[in-house]
């Protein structure tokens, strides 16, 4: 009998990460986030993010990896990142960190027209000692945390069951459901778009993490840059938004057509067989769109004085 069901146990097929077990780890974390990680952070900033990151969001994410005992290198693309490919994705931060600024900002100027008073999402760092704690919060920790999470765990669960375009698109529209800010929405959906991109062409997660470090340490230096010595007002000239936003927009294309050009993957939209995973819609990702429009509902009508 015990050697019937041993065999039996033997016979089933291994564990295997799926779109449904992505999105119900993410659903986990989801709501340990609004209900546990929002709690630290209004109790203190920078202590409540540490224990965000590395608790609240790594600790599942390497559990799901260890549950379904997958192999790092080819599944989650742990391996290292070629030193050729850090120039590119070096240009593709800045640009394209530029041009997300442009679209946050459009966003938020559009609903401040109709009267939405901006929400203090992150307080700035008021002095260079904090700007450096900063730099290992939201930059080292949120680079290497969220970035096991996203493209070392839900993106590569989505890429078995569909394509690596579905799995980039999908999982990026989760990223920016995760970061549950209305205001936020149109940088973070470009954020998680171009990191996705970078580990698929480099075959490497340490590129999304330095590209997510880089993105936030350069987002910090604006907050302080902005909080302390007025930078908004001196970029006020409408001649020199239009320089700037066009060379971030030259850098964007020039680092893409790089990238595709280093990369051995080839252009994800000339494979395209299908926009989205199979069996994305299912009760866990239902949950996280209804969360995030609850509590981006709960932004906008705090912004518009209705609460």
């Amino acid at each position: 009998m015990v050697e019937n069901d041993k065999r039996e146990q033997s016979d089933k097929e291994p564990l295997r990460p799926s779109t449904r077990s992505a999105s119900r780890t993410l659903l986990f974390v989801f709501l340990l986030l609004i209900f546990l990680g929002s709690i630290v952070q209004v109790m203190h900033f920078e202590i409540g993010m540490l224990i965000t990151m590395w608790v609240i969001i790594l600790m599942p994410a390497l559990w799901y990896l260890r549950r379904y005992n997958v192999d790092l290198e080819t599944f989650a693309r742990i391996k290292p990142l070629e030193k050729r490919f850090i120039p590119i994705i070096t240009v593709l931060v800045v640009s394209a960190w530029i041009l997300s600024m442009l679209g946050a900002s459009l966003l938020v100027g559009l609903l401040m027209y109709f009267g939405f008073e901006p929400l203090e999402i992150i307080p700035p760092p008021e002095s260079i000692g904090q700007l450096l704690r900063y730099f290992f919060v939201l930059g080292i920790s949120a680079g290497i945390c969220e970035e096991v999470l996203f493209r070392g765990a839900i993106m590569p669960s989505f890429e078995l069951q569909g394509t690596p375009l579905s799995a980039l698109i999908f999982s990026t529209f989760l990223f920016a459901l995760f970061h549950v800010s209305f205001t936020n929405i149109i940088s973070v959906l470009f954020l998680g778009l171009m990191i996705g991109l970078v580990v698929i062409k480099t075959g490497s997660l340490w590129a999304g993490i330095y590209y997510h470090i880089l993105n936030n340490v350069i987002a910090s230096i604006y907050l302080y840059l902005a909080a302390n010595y007025g930078l908004p007002q001196m970029l006020d000239s409408y001649l020199v938004l239009l320089m700037i936003v066009l060379l971030a927009l030259m850098g964007l294309l020039y680092g893409l057509r790089k990238l595709q050009q280093q990369s051995a993957v080839e252009p994800l939209l000339e494979n395209r067989k299908e926009w989205l995973p199979p069996k994305w819609l299912n009760g866990a990702t239902a949950l996280i769109m209804l969360l995030f429009l609850m509590v981006a509902s709960i932004e906008l009508l705090i912004g518009f004085g209705i609460l």
